[in-house]
């Protein structure tokens, strides 16, 4: 029989903070805020950090303090590694602008990149950086799509290297460059990982999540990314309006 992975992205921004959203952070999450020098930073994320344990705490039945949220980094002592949680439940944690996503699945690791667009697309310096991370077969094959199309695959294809390196954890020990992504012949799939062959032939699902980041920030584009066993089914990707969870948080 095969599993299902339900997936819900929630979505927020910095404009959503308020002040009671501070004592949902732990300790080492109140170190990683402070060292934002700019307040904007500050309150981003707080609501990330917020929002992220308000969702979690929902599919585990618990506390939002309570959420077992860790923030170690594989390189140094510093809280200020991707979160995980101990536990069945998989998250991840993506900003686009002012837009913060945080991306809650049951069943497969999960991975979330979102990127915003600026009006009238990404600037040529940054369009052509983009391409510098693309292999020789994804070049081949933006070079077939319409050049009206060009400029969004680039950011999609970015969003979902990205977002493939958040839920394997490797991030930036693995370069972009050795990751591949197809849209050839139907939905986005993975082409090549590095020393991973299982993460291949169906092992990754990619997934959309802009729609759930559309009515905060229009020109946000996302990715999800899940890690599965064979068998493994995802059927979408449900986008969740945060800033309606973070309205549960009482004042004291």
């Amino acid at each position: 029989m095969s599993r299902a992975v339900a997936c819900r992205v929630w979505w927020a921004g910095a404009g959503d903070h308020r002040p009671e959203l501070d004592a949902l952070l732990g300790p080492a999450e109140a170190v990683r805020r402070e060292r934002y020098a700019r307040a904007v930073d500050r309150r981003r994320f707080t609501v990330s950090a917020a929002l992220l344990r308000l969702a979690a705490a929902r599919e585990l039945g618990c506390a939002p303090r309570e959420v077992p949220v860790v923030r170690d980094c594989p390189d140094c002592a510093v809280p200020h590694g991707r979160p995980r949680i101990e536990g069945p439940v998989h998250v991840s944690v993506s900003y686009a602008g002012q837009a913060v996503a945080v991306a809650v699945s049951t069943g497969a690791a999960v991975g979330l990149d979102a990127a915003e667009a600026p009006a009238g697309g990404p600037p040529p310096a940054g369009l052509a950086a983009l391409e510098r991370a693309l292999r020789p077969e994804e070049r081949a094959e933006l070079r077939e799509a319409p050049e009206g199309m060009r400029a969004g695959m680039l950011v999609r294809w970015w969003t979902y290297k990205e977002a493939v390196l958040k839920a394997t954890g490797d991030g930036l020990r693995v370069s972009p460059t050795d990751i591949g992504v197809s849209e050839r012949s139907g939905p986005a799939r993975l082409t090549a990982y590095p020393g991973r062959p299982e993460l291949l032939d169906g092992g990754t699902v990619l997934r959309s999540a802009g729609a759930s980041l559309a009515r905060l920030s229009p020109a946000a584009m996302a990715s999800v990314a899940f890690l599965v066993d064979r068998g493994t089914r995802v059927d979408h990707v449900r986008g969740e309006d945060g800033r309606e969870l973070l309205g549960t948080v009482a004042v004291h």
